[in-house]
């Protein structure tokens, strides 16, 4: 049974602008995909929680950020504005378990929402409900637009509704810069330097990316675009050993191991991956609920080079690609338009990294104790059994050729990638996600041939195999 119950709201500032950079990025990528990529879950609540408690918070938040009271007004020419509403009315929906688990009653509510794209011009980014159990309420389902926020300002938003629900004082006001002002600022004077030095950056490393990364296969499968995720026990700890001996974090680490492991499916000895870059170190968008992601290509030379060389190498690649994810995609897109141009050829920009770990993430980084250390590789031998590979959708939705997802799992290291199987087999895909682990576990134990035992070890077993057709759901 589903009740429903109306949320008032209102909050500072309104009016109407252009999206801003991070929103227009998204909104390429949502367009293309005729997908709304929404993102959030299923959230437990604590005890004593009630359905009041859950409308207060979605009232708080709601009235808080602008990005929440924000829909689109679409234009023929395709270039859509953002308008922020002062306020408005939203519906909790209250979704009886009955007798079922309410988790699963959760789960089913929130896979419900996911089928259906968001109405971006009267419907705002927000779904939500609150499940309930014997009277009792237990869960919140809820999921967010991509237009809305990535995945950092999720997990900004979940820090201030936590924040909202303990005892004491009222949260502070907001200070993070709210899509309005994003767009404003950008279109200004220090937007367009910005902009410009980013676009200076692209050309330049445009003169070294190779004409193509990938061949395309005869083999061609159906539905074409696949999805395999990869657990990894020892590939968690030995990227905390290397980031550690680096004094880097982990995150340059996987970059280099991805780099690393995509060199034998590639036709070059450098390779071009384009980081997704949370803005969120930028002057005044810490914190921001919004959309800030922007994705810059850095070229990684790999050739026989030792693995702490690349290391080194990806870092360094990382920082200029951070500094210069900040600009204007339609600007972007007249840049890349030009340069395919003058080469004959679309630029091999297929190849995409995004490390969206966010508390996992910070865990990793701080702590360098009970790491692999040279010496141990029996310890490590055995973490390797642990790891699994599990096949996961396949669609024909369009995609990136290469896309590896970094996943925010604690305590162990869970990446998932997302590949065009015309280009790059499932028998690579499988191969790619054990040579990662196997090139981290290398390295980090100080001996090369420990690469062969440790892709032997994973690929014993039924986990790995490459299903059959009919056993891929």
């Amino acid at each position: 049974m589903t009740d429903t119950v109306i949320v008032r709201f209102e909050g500072g500032g309104s009016g109407v602008a252009e999206l801003s950079w991070g929103q227009h990025e998204i909104w390429y990528v949502i367009r293309d995909k005729s997908d709304s990529l929404p993102i959030g879950g299923v959230r437990a609540l604590q005890p004593g929680q009630t359905v009041a408690d859950v409308a207060a918070g979605l009232r708080f938040i709601m009235s808080r950020h602008q990005s929440l009271r924000t829909r689109l007004r679409l234009a023929s020419d395709g270039l859509p504005q953002q308008v922020v509403h002062a306020c408005g009315e939203i519906a909790l929906e209250v979704v009886d378990a009955g007798d079922g688990d309410p988790a699963e009653a959760a789960a089913a509510v929130v896979a419900g929402y996911m089928t259906r794209n968001f109405d971006y011009e009267h419907e705002w980014p927000v779904r939500m409900a609150v499940i309930t159990h014997h009277g009792a309420a237990t869960h919140v389902a809820e999921i967010y637009c991509h237009l809305a926020m990535d995945g950092f300002g999720l997990a900004a938003l979940r820090e201030d509704l936590a924040s909202h629900d303990r005892t004491g004082p009222a949260p502070a006001p907001v200070t993070a810069m709210q899509p309005l002002e994003q767009a404003r600022r950008q279109r200004g004077p220090a937007g367009r330097r910005a902009h410009d030095a980013s676009m200076r950056y692209f050309e330049r490393l445009a003169a070294s990316v190779p004409d193509h990364q990938f061949s395309e296969l005869a083999d061609k499968q159906q539905p074409r675009f696949w999805q395999v995720i990869y657990e990894s026990p020892a590939g968690y700890r030995s990227s905390r050993t290397l980031a550690a001996r680096l004094g880097v974090s982990t995150s340059p680490v996987l970059l280099a191991a991805y780099a690393v492991a995509l060199s034998p499916l590639t036709s070059s000895q450098s390779v071009a991956v384009q980081l997704v870059v949370n803005n969120r170190f930028r002057p005044g968008f810490g914190g921001s609920v919004s959309t800030l992601a922007q994705s810059c290509p850095c070229l990684i030379e790999v050739g026989d080079a030792r693995f702490e060389e690349v290391g080194v190498r990806a870092w360094h690649s990382a920082l200029v690609a951070y500094k210069h994810a900040y600009y204007d995609p339609v600007g972007k897109d007249e840049v890349s338009r030009r340069i395919a141009a003058e080469r004959g050829a679309e630029l091999a920009l297929g190849v995409f990294f995004n490390d969206r770990r966010v508390r996992s993430r910070e865990l990793a980084d701080s702590v360098s104790g009970d790491v692999a250390t040279p010496g141990e590789p029996p310890s490590l031998r055995a973490e390797l059994t642990r790891s699994t590979l599990t096949w996961g959708e396949r669609n024909d939705m369009p995609a990136d050729k290469v896309f590896l997802y970094i996943n925010d799992t604690p305590d162990t290291l869970c990446y998932e990638l997302r590949a065009d199987s015309h280009f790059v087999s499932p028998a690579d895909m499988a191969a790619l996600m054990r040579r990662i682990e196997a090139v981290l576990v290398a390295a980090a134990v100080g001996d090369t041939a420990f690469e062969d035992a440790a892709l032997g070890d994973t690929a014993e077993g039924g986990t790995g195999a490459v299903p059959a057709m009919d056993a891929v759901r």
